[in-house]
């Protein structure tokens, strides 16, 4: 009871006044809106969005030099968390103003994150739509001034280092599938590590079907599928060949209305082995968190 109040009570004040404060991350600070909803969320779910930073721990194992793709940055959370346990290149990606100034504070400190300003989108152009910010996420609205919408070739033209990046991760609250099915031609090429929201609520939202992406997946070459709860936890795992499993957790997290979700870790064919080694190490890592 008293959670619910304090939130509806921080919700009526940041809107009149919503002051910028610091905020830890493992061992990385950033400064962060009192009204964003990671301040929350960290104090209940404490492992929350380190299972990327793990799975690109694992990569690095089989990997010499791994290159990340951020496309839905926000003020730099998922750099911090990356940060705390490898030194990767990073490439953020938001169209976000307000998210710009705290990402480019949050990133300050290192000498190998870069931020392209500019929305995601299957063509480059300039769109009557704007971001629409509210406790840390953002949804599109129409809008008199237009935004820049750029495809994301376009973007790795001007940042050529990230062509062959081994990890994508994308966070856009419901257009995560709508971004990926404009990225085939790079999926398919680079064959990264795909990490990705997925909520049945928003993709049909923004009219895609989650079944119909799986298989747009499997024809990018994608295999392996790790999924998480959206609070971090380890839930299953599958291939492709498994559509049974891959169907109940879709019909499982289908009608939540953003209350519940699921993390997408996908992997190609050409990535069995880390794969397998990311799914034993990931269990092990809850079995010693929770001590069974």
């Amino acid at each position: 009871m008293f959670r619910i109040i304090k939130r509806r009570f921080l919700k009526y004040l940041t809107k009149l006044y919503d002051p910028v404060t610091n905020i830890q991350i493992g061992n990385k600070t950033i400064k962060i809106s009192l009204s964003h909803h990671l301040n929350e969320i960290l104090k209940l779910y404490p492992d929350y969005n380190f299972n990327l930073p793990r799975i690109i721990k694992y990569a690095s194992n089989y990997y010499k030099e791994i290159r990340v793709i951020d496309i839905g940055a926000n003020i730099g959370d998922t750099v911090a968390f990356i940060k705390n346990l490898t030194d990767v290149p990073i490439l953020c990606i938001d169209g976000e103003k307000k998210y710009i100034k705290l990402l480019k504070e949050n990133i300050a400190e290192y000498n190998n994150v870069y931020i392209c300003e500019t929305l995601v989108g299957a063509e480059n152009t300039e769109s009557n739509v704007k971001l629409k910010v509210e406790k840390g996420t953002a949804h599109l609205e129409e809008a008199t001034e237009k935004t820049t919408i750029r495809t994301l070739e376009n973007i790795l033209d001007e940042y050529p280092d990230f062509k062959n990046s081994k990890i994508l991760k994308s966070d856009t609250d419901g257009f995560d599938t709508i971004i990926l099915r404009s990225c085939s031609a790079f999926l398919k090429k680079a064959e990264p590590i795909l990490f990705f929201e997925f909520d049945p609520h928003f993709i049909k939202m923004n009219n895609d079907d989650p079944f119909s992406f799986i298989e747009y997946l499997k024809d990018c070459g994608y295999y392996y599928f790790i999924f998480y709860v959206n609070n971090g936890d380890f839930l299953i795992s599958c291939s492709i060949e498994e559509p049974e499993i891959i169907d109940q957790v879709i019909h499982y997290f289908s009608g939540r209305y953003i209350e519940t979700f699921t993390d997408i870790c996908a992997f190609t064919k050409t990535d069995e082995k880390l794969y397998n080694y990311s799914v034993a190490q990931e269990i092990a890592h809850f079995k010693k968190a929770r001590n069974y």
